[in-house]
């Protein structure tokens, strides 16, 4: 019994203002037509805002995107928060626009009064997912049986029952479509979660699918249809009541006609089901009958239910799955509802206002709560789907599409850029592996230069579309060609150019001085010695005149047709002229002594003046003879280098500081008096804009130019290029002496400390000598100083005056280029490199920078020493040794690595010109230390390698196949103990006792070119690692030994039929179409077996091949015929009428010919089992290092072998 309830109208909100749909798009579309114009002006005038390049262009466009994507981001929340509409209420309220309004206190809402009430309470109650913590379902049909199953859902719309929300189709007080649009903008991604339809099976709907399409077009939303039918049930509702139905199996929409013809069968049993618990519950006291009463209405109605449901189904109207069936008891009641009515007080054509919720909800029927959660529960096993246009899912269309095409240009480039940087690698490999100037070295490298003409011209155009999409690596693969390319060039065309320049120029530059040639002889000299000093000052380069001169004098290769040759010797010189300008490291090492005499030839024969020649040596033999020649003894002052380091050479007394200061200084300031200068060309001059000549010449060639040039800066050039040439060849004697020092190295382990107590004692070193003497040699050339000038510079900088003479010219040290990074070991400090005068002062003081010095190398060899004192000394040498040793080996950080990086990068410091000096005073002495310590740890290491690894390999393969012809087959289990790339007894031995010297490279370990050199592998053991690491890592490559393949039988002539099998795998063939057939090797390890037979047109069943054993099927395949037909694919030939000592029975044919079989072996990875081949015959090799009594030290015992860590 319910009471009736009063009706209060509310007041409906009015629709939201069509400006508010304005303020919502005019921002981003404003926003989005700014980024187009800022685009364009990006890519279209990339000028005005300094974007030039494709880079520069991409980061704008990115900056812009997501500048606006910020915008659009930014207003999508202002909106969500009502943060426009604040802003617009706050300033019409302060420009007093809204006074004229007349006052409503109901707050302002785009949605019906009672969909904003069930929004609020399910917001508070749920938070901000309460969208999908409660079930929807939208009730439709007739108001009487909706108002049966749903009492006063009709009024209030929508009401919260249990765990679901019910919402009336069309309620009252609202139009439908306005009700469905407002519940699909409350809900946008599932308005509703089922469609229930109350339905009675005596009254069938024809309007029906009309009705239903209706709604979901109105929600923008087709949800799955349940039917709802109240059946009127006596007396009262007992307190438990189960729900009653049938749900559809299938849940597309496709199949909702199969669903349908299901529908019978499941009423029927559904009928029983209720007839049955009906019978059971018909008892006294309690006689509850609305079971029954259901299986008699599903009885009675089952035929009317099952055809609407097949009309439903069959109509083109229907856009959902049809869910179920559902049967609720409806008990008696009697109350009263209340209607909505016209509000007389309001105008006409308003519409009725809104009722409350919680005025017209009435007591909901408990026999209806089971029901509405079974089909809340049922409802998401079935998937609605979308009515008409839903722009979400549009733009995630477009997105998708978007990422589509996007993914298919990036899948194109990179598929594109990846065969570009396939094929470069593979011709910059091709170009490198070619013999040297042989015609296919020639088409190597003119293949290469294709490549990088194509690089260069899409560096500069563009790369085609294909192979953008942000993938391009044109730039890079350009920046990789060079060096192969230059190294390619060097050897093919660079070394006999020059070779053939040289050989000419060493010919014309015998010409006697007093010959006359004739202007063309004088200008082919010249012209040879252009291009050869072009060659090497790239900064003169004319790209046609140098084509022309490489291509008289570059040779034909043999073997190579003419018409090929030129074409190809065209596009190579044609290339290498106009790129070597730009390349300065091609550049060759002009020789000196034949450029100087060609010079002076040219010069002589076309009469510009007397050669420098003449002159330089005028300036040498005044002081030849009177200054004793420097040997190592002048050097050492005294002090004894016995047994350390030794040389035969000598510096003339005439490039001695000595003959400088005496001699040659004033020689040079005479000679360069009187001479005077004109103007010439590079080519006679080098980087000097003059050329020389004499008096007696000037009058004769240039007449009244000599009267316009200065005499005095025609002396000071003059004057300079002597000087610059004397200490040149000064530069060149000291280098010849110190980079011929040849270490001695020591005999015994005593000798080395020996040898390092020497070299580091502070009183006798001998290193200190010579340093100390090329520091007095390379300061020769120096401006001296007085003493009073000194003084004022250092008062100068006490007081903190800076300010120069700006008059006073620059002191220039003319050594300190050349002898700078050996003086700065010494902490030398001249006052032109002090000052910044000195153009070569960063050179001089390059070293001091990097921190090395001779204090450093002295303190590195003093802590060899003391370590190398404390072994020897040590009452347990072997011990101490072997943890040095094993540090190397292993790659940890120890005293002697640590003095050896320290002498070697003092080594490298002092320069290419003073490397030898370098290598034999620094380096050498701490490399004998490394072999004192590191040979017998190499022999000891050998012994362990054999021990744990070569020996007990040999005893368990020596005998067996493949290692060996055997009939016994190896193990693979044990093969692979040894081979394993993860637990291999190989690869940890390396890991454990090797990862110093050798490093991982993929599938393999090499040696580490950080390593110490004195060591040197054993070439076996290298071809081992090269052989087992990829084997290893490919067979195990699953865990387990085992290869995929596929194997594709080929036709053969009179072969009617083949049988392959391979461990239980059969391949049979009888002449049909070709497919491949996956087999996989070895098998499941019991049924090793490999078989091969064929039938013939003239005889029966034949073995070809016939073996068992693990390796059975290699036996197979070493009997074949192998052919590779590419990287993947494998032809197989067996000669099925050759005798095969494997197999039972041989294939002979009556006519005793042989008959090929033929099959495709394919691959996945490599050659698949054809590798395990190479095990024929394979031996583990018994050593590491290569050691012996060559270069081993003496003097301390021999090192047990190394224990695993």
């Amino acid at each position: 019994m319910s009471t009736e309830s009063v009706v209060t109208p509310e007041s409906v909100v009015p629709p939201l203002p069509a400006a508010r749909s304005l303020l919502t798009w005019a921002i981003p579309a404003f926003a989005a037509l700014m980024a187009a114009v800022a685009l364009v002006m990006v890519w279209v005038f990339g000028e005005l805002v300094h974007a030039t390049t494709l880079d520069a262009k991409k980061t704008l466009s990115l900056w812009i995107l997501g500048i606006l994507l910020v915008v659009v981001l930014l207003h999508v929340f202002a909106t969500r928060v009502g943060a426009h509409y604040i802003a617009g209420a706050v300033f019409r309220q302060d420009n007093g626009k809204d006074s004229g309004k007349s006052t409503n206190p109901a707050p302002f809402s785009k949605r019906d009064a009672r969909l904003q009430r069930m929004y609020e309470e399910l917001r508070v109650s749920h938070g901000w997912f309460w969208r999908r913590r409660l079930r929807w379902l939208l009730v439709s049909g007739t108001d009487e049986r909706v108002d049966q199953v749903a009492p006063g859902l009709k009024q209030a719309g929508i009401m919260h029952v249990d765990e679901t929300v019910l919402v009336h189709a069309s309620p009252d007080g609202v139009e439908a479509a306005k009700w469905l649009g407002q519940i699909r903008q409350l809900r946008r991604r599932r308005p509703v979660d089922s469609l229930v339809h109350v339905a009675r099976a005596d009254a069938i709907d024809t309007e029906l699918p009309r009705a239903l399409s209706g709604i979901a077009t109105a929600l923008g939303w087709a949800a799955p249809v349940i039917f709802l039918h109240p059946v009127d049930a006596n007396g009262d509702p007992p307190a438990q009541i189960d729900a009653v139905g049938a749900f559809m199996p299938n849940a597309s929409r496709k199949q909702a006609q199969a669903a349908a013809a299901r529908l019978p069968d499941m009423l029927g049993e559904l009928e029983q089901k209720t007839a049955d618990i009906g019978v059971v519950h018909c008892g006294k006291p309690n006689w509850i009958t609305w079971m029954l009463e259901i299986s008699a209405y599903i009885h009675e109605h089952a035929a009317r239910i099952t055809l609407s449901l097949r009309t439903l189904a069959a109509s083109k109207w229907l856009r959902a799955p049809l869910a179920g069936v559902m049967f609720a008891p409806v008990f008696p009641r009697v109350s009263v509802v209340p209607v909505l009515v016209a509000n007389a007080d309001a105008a006409p054509g308003e519409p009725v206002a809104a009722v409350l919720v919680e005025r017209v909800t009435r007591e909901q029927p408990r026999a209806m709560l089971p029901v509405w959660r079974e089909i809340a529960a049922c409802a998401p096993r079935y998937r609605g789907r979308r009515a008409g246009l839903y722009w979400p899912d549009v733009l995630a269309l477009c997105a998708l599409a978007a990422a589509t095409v996007w993914i298919v240009l990036l899948v194109i480039s990179g598929a594109g850029n990846r065969t570009l940087v396939t094929k470069a690698e593979t011709i910059a490999a091709a170009a490198l592996a070619a013999t040297p100037g042989a015609p296919p070295a020639l088409r190597a490298q003119l293949a290469l230069q294709q490549q990088i003409d194509t690089f260069e011209y899409r560096r500069q155009h563009g790369v085609p579309w294909y192979l953008r999409a942000g993938l391009s690596r044109n730039d890079d693969q350009l920046d990789a060609l060079w060096p192969p390319y230059r190294t390619v060039a060097l050897r093919n065309l660079r070394q006999p150019v020059v070779q053939a320049l040289e050989r000419q120029l060493a010919q014309l530059s015998r010409v006697r001085a007093d010959e006359q040639q004739s202007h063309d002889a004088r200008q082919f000299a010249y012209n040879r010695l252009k291009a050869y000093l072009m060659l090497a000052t790239p900064a003169h380069t004319n790209a046609s005149f140098l084509k022309t001169q490489l291509l008289d004098v570059w040779p034909a290769p043999a073997g190579m047709r003419a018409g090929e040759w030129l074409d190809t010797s065209q596009q190579l010189a044609r290339f290498w002229s106009e790129h070597l300008n730009a390349h300065p490291d091609w550049r060759i090492s002009a020789s000196v002594p034949l450029v100087t005499q060609m010079r002076s030839t040219l010069v002589n024969q076309i009469g510009l003046a007397a050669s420098d020649d003449v002159l330089y040596q005028r300036v040498l033999d005044e002081a030849r003879g009177k200054y004793a020649d420097v040997s190592l003894a002048t050097l050492l002052a005294g002090t004894d280098a016995h047994g350390l380091f030794t040389t035969t050479r000598t510096v003339p007394g005439i490039y001695t500081r000595a003959a400088w200061d005496g001699v040659i200084e004033k020689a040079i300031d005479d000679n360069a008096k009187g001479q005077h200068v004109v103007d010439g060309d590079w080519v006679l001059t080098g980087d000097q804009p003059t050329a020389r000549i004499s008096t007696t010449v000037v009058e004769g060639v240039v007449g009244a130019a000599r009267t316009s040039l200065d005499a005095q800066r025609e002396t000071d050039a003059l004057r300079t290029r002597l000087r610059t040439r004397y200490f040149s060849d000064y530069t060149a004697a000291w280098a010849t002496l110190l980079n011929s020092f040849q270490w001695i190295p020591a005999n015994s382990f005593s000798g080395v400390v020996d040898q390092l107590t020497r070299m580091t004692d502070a009183q006798t070193s001998p290193l200190l000598a010579i340093m100390k003497s090329v520091q007095y040699q390379g300061e020769a050339g120096r401006p001296s100083q007085a003493l009073t000038d000194t003084l004022v510079r250092k008062a100068q900088g006490l007081l903190g005056g800076s300010d120069r003479d700006p008059m006073q010219a620059p002191a220039v040290n003319p050594l300190d280029r050349s002898f700078g990074p050996l003086l700065a070991l010494l902490g030398d400090n001249s006052p032109a490199a002090a000052n910044g005068n000195a153009g070569n002062g960063q050179a001089a003081n390059a070293t001091a920078f990097s921190g090395v010095s001779l204090a450093r190398v002295l303190t590195a060899d003093t802590t060899v020493r003391l370590k190398l004192q404390q072994i020897q000394t040590s009452p347990d040498a072997q011990s101490m040794a072997r943890s040095l040793a094993q540090a190397v080996f292993q790659g940890k950080l120890s005293d002697l690595s640590q003095a050896r990086d320290d002498a070697a990068l003092t080594a490298a410091s002092v320069g290419a010109q003073w490397a030898g000096f370098g290598q034999t005073m620094f380096v050498q002495p701490l490399d004998a230390a490394w072999q004192a310590v590191l040979q017998p740890a190499a022999a000891s290491l050998n012994d362990a390698w054999r021990a744990s690894v070569t020996t007990p390999f040999t005893s368990t393969f020596a005998s067996r196949y493949p290692f060996s012809p055997a009939t016994a087959d190896a193990s693979l289990a044990e093969f692979g103990r040894y081979v394993r790339p993860d637990a291999g007894l190989i690869n940890r031995f390396i890991e454990v006792e090797l990862s110093g010297v050798l490093k991982r490279q993929g599938d393999q370990w090499v040696p580490n070119a950080l390593a110490p050199q004195s060591l040197r592998f054993d070439p076996k053991f290298l071809a081992m690692l090269r052989l087992i690491g990829p084997l290893g890592a490919r067979l195990y490559a699953r865990g387990e030994a085992g290869y995929r393949f596929e194997i594709m039988p080929q036709p053969t002539p009179s072969v009617t039929r083949t049988e392959l099998t391979v461990d239980g795998q059969p391949v049979i063939y009888f002449n049909q179409q070709e497919t491949w057939s996956p087999l996989t090797w070895p098998g499941n390890g019991l049924n090793g077996h490999a078989l091969l037979t064929w039938h013939s047109l003239n005889a029966g069943l034949r073995i070809a091949f016939d073996a068992t054993g693990e390796w059975a099927f290699l036996r197979l395949l070493e009997s074949a015929r192998t052919k590779p037909l590419d990287d993947t694919r494998y032809e197989l030939v067996w000669n099925a009428g050759a005798v095969s000592e494997n197999s039972a029975t041989t294939g002979d044919t009556p006519d005793n010919t042989t008959v090929p079989l033929r099959y495709v072996l394919r691959t996945q990875a490599g050659a698949g089992p054809l590798e395990l081949l190479k095990l024929r015959g394979f031996r583990m090799p018994e050593r590491i290092f290569v050691t012996g009594r060559a270069g081993v030290i003496s003097g301390l015992p021999s090192l047990p072998p190394l224990p695993p860590e």
